[in-house]
C-alpha cells in the first residue's frame, strides 16, 4: 500500500505542483479581482500564467532530478512569499509590491509589527495548500527513466515545451509593449484614448509597468514577478533619457509662466517652520484629543480638500521628499543614491537658503533612515538634527523635540525650520507604549464616551492612536509657548500637514467607515493648514495634494523658482485643483475616475486621466534623468543641452 502511494505521488508530483501554482494565481486575481478591474478568468494573464506553468513543466523535465528539485522548491516559496507580501502590503499600503520597495525595505523593516499580518482566509488557505503541494513534489520528484529511448522523449518534450514557452511569453509580451508618446504641443495630454497613438490602456501600463494595481492583475502572479524583477534591476534608463530631456524641455517651454495673485510674497521674509506630522489624520483633529492642533487649525488658512497620495510605499519619505522639492519621488528607475546625487538647486532649503534664512532640519530618528542625513544635505540644508543632537531621552517623544528649541529658531536672522515628527507612528499597540502611557487613560476616557462601535482589537488600535497624538499635539502646544515667549511668533508662520493617512490602524474598513469614503484612494484626505498672524483665517475649498505645497510655499514667500519646471500647482492660483494617484486616478471633488479602468470613461473624462498621468510620467522622468543637471530652474536657462 505504501509502496503504490508512493508511485502515484511520484507519477503526480510535476501535475499537482504547477496545478496548484495555476489555483493559486487564480485565487489572488480573484480575491483582489476589484483591484484592476479584471475577472480572474480573464484571458491575458491566464495565457502568461498557463505559459509560465509550460515553462516550469519543461524545465523540469530537463533538468537532473536534484536540479528539478531546486526548481520546485525556489518556485513554490517565491510564489508564496510575494502573495502574502502582496497581500499585506495592499492591506496597510492599497497598493501591491512591487521590487523597487526592496529600496525602502531595510528602513521600513524597523517599524515592522505583526499586527500589520492581515490576509484573507481564503487566499492563506490557498498558500498553505500551494506550500505543501510544492513539499509534495520536492519530495517525490521521480528520478529519471534510463535508457535513450526515455532520454530521447524527455530532451524532445522538455526542450519543445521551454521553446513554445518562451516564444509564447515574448509574443504576447510583445503584443503588449508600445511606444510612449507625449503630444507636446498640447503641454499635458498622454492620448490615453486613441489607440492608433500610443495604444490601449493595457499597453501603456504594460509597457511602463510602474503601477502595480494595474500591472499585476493584467499579467498575473508570474509574469508580473519576472517583469517588475527585469524593470527594476536590469533596464537602462540611459537609452530613454535623451528623448526624456528633450520631452520635458518641450513641456517646459509650452507652458505659461506662473501668474502672480493676491497671495504672492504675502510671507515674504517671514520665519517659516514646516511640520510633517507622522500619521495625521482628519478624525485625530478633535478638541478633547488634539486642542493645540485644534486652536492653531482654527487660527489658519485651513486647506481642507487636501490630500496625500502615497506614491512610494514607503508613505513618509515619498511626502517629505515630495514636499520640500515639488518633485514626485519614481516608483522605479532609480536607486537610493539618486536622492543625494542628483541635482536639486530648487528644493525649498537652497531656495530659502539664497534668501538669506537659515535652514535647518529636525527629527527623532538617526540619520541612517532613508539615509536622511545625506539626503538633507543634498536637498541643502544646514544640518539634520536627530535626537541626541535636540537632547531627547526617548526619541519616541515627540515633546521633547522642545529640548532642541533652540537650534529651531534664531533672533539674529531668519529661518526655515523643517521637523517631522515621530509620536503619531504605529503599530498601536504595547511595543510603543512609552509612546501612549501618558495619555492612554484620556484617550480611553474618549473612546468610550464616543459610542464608537468595532472589534476590541480595532478599538484598542484606534484609542492607542488617539494617545499617541496626543504626544504630537503636546509638542505643538510647547512650540507655540517657545515662540511666543521668544517673540518671534509675530514674525513667524508655521505650516501643519500629514505625511500619509492613519494607515496604522490595520481594519480598513473601519477607516473608510470612520472617513465616510467607499473608496482605499479617498483615505488620503488628510489635515493641512498655514498659521501666521499676517493671514486671515479661512477655509481655502480648493483641491490639492502634496505636490502643490512646493509651489505654494514658493509664491507665498517671494522664493525665485521656475514654477513651470514643477507639475504641482499653487494652491492660490486660480482653479478648482485636481489630486491624482500613481494608477492615474483622478478626483476633483466631484468625480473619482479610475486610472485602472479607462475602458468604461467618456472622452473627456479619459482626457483628465491622461493630464494626471502626464504629470506623473513628467515629474518622474525629471528626477530619474536627473533634469536639473542640464536645465536651471532658477534661472529659467539651460545649463547644457548637448547631452
Amino acid at each position: 500500500m505504501k509502496e503504490k502511494t508512493k508511485t502515484l505521488l511520484s507519477r503526480l508530483a510535476i501535475p499537482l505542483w504547477l496545478l496548484a501554482l495555476l489555483c493559486l494565481d487564480l485565487l489572488f486575481r480573484k480575491t483582489y479581482g476589484y483591484v484592476g478591474g479584471r475577472s480572474w478568468d480573464d484571458l491575458t494573464p491566464l495565457l502568461f500564467t498557463g505559459l509560465w506553468l509550460l515553462l516550469f513543466g519543461g524545465l523540469a523535465l530537463l533538468l537532473p532530478r536534484w536540479g528539478g528539485r531546486i526548481l520546485i522548491l525556489l518556485s513554490t516559496l517565491l510564489s508564496c512569499l510575494l502573495t502574502v507580501v502582496h497581500a499585506v502590503m495592499y492591506h496597510l499600503f492599497g497598493n501591491f509590491f512591487g521590487f523597487p520597495d526592496l529600496l525602502y525595505a531595510g528602513d521600513g523593516a524597523a517599524f515592522f509589527s505583526f499586527q500589520y499580518l492581515h490576509m484573507r482566509k481564503l487566499l492563506l488557505a490557498g498558500v498553505l495548500l500551494t506550500l505543501a503541494a510544492g513539499i509534495l513534489a520536492f519530495i517525490f520528484l521521480p528520478k529519471h527513466k534510463k535508457g535513450k529511448k526515455n532520454l530521447a522523449w524527455r530532451l524532445t518534450g522538455g526542450l519543445a515545451a521551454v521553446l513554445l514557452a518562451v516564444g509564447g511569453l515574448y509574443w504576447q509580451s510583445r503584443s503588449l509593449t508600445v511606444e510612449i508618446q507625449l503630444r507636446d504641443e498640447m503641454g499635458w495630454s498622454v492620448a490615453l484614448q486613441e489607440k492608433e497613438q500610443t495604444g490601449t490602456p493595457e499597453q501603456i501600463a504594460y509597457s511602463q509597468f510602474k503601477n502595480p494595481n494595474a500591472c499585476l492583475p493584467l499579467t498575473g502572479l508570474y509574469q508580473y514577478t519576472a517583469r517588475d524583477l527585469a524593470k527594476t534591476f536590469f533596464s537602462s534608463a540611459s537609452q530613454d533619457k535623451a528623448k526624456a530631456l528633450e520631452r520635458l524641455e518641450a513641456w517646459h517651454d509650452a507652458r505659461a509662466p506662473h501668474a502672480d495673485n493676491a497671495m504672492t510674497g504675502a510671507l515674504r521674509g517671514k520665519n517659516l517652520i514646516m511640520i510633517m506630522v507622522e500619521s495625521l489624520d482628519t478624525w485625530m483633529l478633535r478638541e478633547d484629543v488634539t486642542p493645540n492642533l485644534c486652536a492653531l487649525r482654527e487660527q489658519s488658512v485651513d486647506l481642507i480638500h487636501h490630500y496625500t497620495p502615497l506614491y512610494l510605499n514607503a508613505g513618509t519619505f515619498s511626502t517629505e521628499f515630495s514636499s520640500l522639492t515639488g518633485i514626485i519621488p519614481p516608483m522605479s528607475g532609480v536607486s537610493t543614491d539618486a536622492y543625494v546625487e542628483n541635482s536639486l538647486p530648487a528644493a525649498l532649503p537652497r531656495l530659502f537658503a539664497r534668501a538669506g534664512y537659515r535652514v535647518n532640519s529636525f527629527h527623532s530618528a538617526n540619520g541612517a533612515i532613508y539615509n536622511r542625513g545625506a539626503i538633507h544635505k543634498n536637498l541643502g540644508f544646514e544640518a539634520y538634527h536627530n535626537f541626541e543632537m535636540m537632547g531627547m531621552e526617548d526619541y519616541m517623544l515627540d515633546s521633547q523635540m522642545l529640548n532642541g528649541f533652540s537650534q529651531m529658531v534664531s533672533t539674529q536672522e531668519p529661518f526655515f525650520s523643517f521637523i517631522i515628527t515621530y509620536s503619531g507612528h504605529g503599530p498601536y499597540n504595547e511595543s510603543m507604549g512609552n509612546i501612549a502611557a501618558p495619555h492612554l487613560e484620556q484617550a480611553r476616557a474618549v473612546v468610550e464616551a464616543s459610542g464608537l462601535r468595532a472589534s476590541a482589537d480595532t478599538l484598542e488600535q484606534y484609542t492607542r492612536a488617539l494617545a499617541h497624538i496626543m504626544e504630537t499635539d503636546a509638542f505643538i502646544g510647547g512650540l507655540m509657548e517657545k515662540l511666543e515667549a521668544a517673540g518671534l511668533a509675530e514674525d513667524t508662520a508655521i505650516l501643519v500637514y500629514g505625511d500619509h493617512y492613519g494607515k496604522y490602524l490595520t481594519d480598513t474598513d473601519f477607516l473608510m467607515e470612520l472617513k465616510g469614503v467607499e473608496n482605499r484612494n479617498l483615505l488620503c484626505n488628510t489635515p493641512l493648514f498655514l498659521w501666521s498672524r499676517d493671514l486671515e483665517p479661512r477655509q481655502l475649498e480648493k483641491y490639492t495634494a502634496t505636490v502643490d505645497l512646493f509651489p505654494t510655499v514658493c509664491n507665498l514667500f517671494g522664493l525665485e523658482a521656475d514654477l513651470r519646471c514643477f507639475v504641482g500647482e499653487d494652491a492660490f492660483s486660480p482653479g478648482d485643483g485636481l489630486v491624482y494617484w500613481r494608477d492615474s486616478s483622478v478626483w476633483d471633488g466631484k468625480s473619482y475616475l479610475d486610472g485602472t479602468q479607462t475602458a468604461s470613461l467618456s472622452p473627456e473624462q479619459r482626457e483628465t486621466v491622461s493630464r494626471a498621468h502626464a504629470k506623473l510620467e513628467l515629474s518622474w522622468s525629471s528626477f530619474q534623468y536627473d533634469w536639473f543637471s542640464v536645465h536651471d530652474p532658477l534661472t529659467d536657462t539651460a545649463a547644457d543641452k548637448s547631452e
